[in-house]
């Protein structure tokens, strides 16, 4: 709800201009034994089995985000598995669970963006749950999350500019 109400009220408002967002939805989790994976059902895509990857999903608008991201992880973290999922042709809309996060309002008003996410419930079995502790998060996975998102940051340049007057 909050991006939703930044970019239909406040964006609006301001002279910036949002070249990209970068939404980090469920990051810290991974579970590195055979079977710990699964996907949304219907979703036609083939994952690992193994739940200790993380997952940037981008859309038609976002593709060259995605490879950019693949990119700076192949260079800086070469063991660091990331998948990517780019949605081609507002497939989007027709998979709900793709539009469960940020991301999407940015989606529907034309600003590239990513999700990065360690798949919550997919592979989380603490997720919305009181067992959703700090204890449960893998913090080497989540510190290389964190070097990632500094090495796009850095290397990308900013994703705030001022509109043009």
């Amino acid at each position: 709800m909050g991006s939703l109400d930044f970019v239909d009220h406040y964006l609006p408002s301001t002279n910036l201009r949002i070249r990209e967002a970068h939404v980090l939805e469920m990051v810290g989790y991974c579970d590195h034994r055979a079977g710990s994976q699964s996907l949304p059902p219907g979703l036609p895509i083939k994952a690992p089995s193994t739940g200790n990857f993380l997952g940037i999903l981008g859309n038609r608008r976002s593709q060259k985000l995605v490879d950019l991201i693949l990119q700076q992880a192949h260079s800086y973290l070469s063991d660091f598995p990331v998948l990517g999922l780019k949605v081609h042709l507002g497939l989007e809309r027709y998979f709900p669970v793709l539009a469960r996060s940020d991301h999407d309002p940015f989606w529907k008003a034309g600003v590239p963006a990513v999700m990065w996410t360690d798949t919550s419930e997919f592979r989380n079995p603490h997720y919305h749950k009181p067992s959703d502790t700090p204890d449960t998060l893998d913090y080497s996975f989540l510190c290389m999350v964190t070097q990632l998102l500094v090495a796009c940051a850095v290397g990308g340049g900013s994703a705030i500019t001022e509109k043009a007057a």
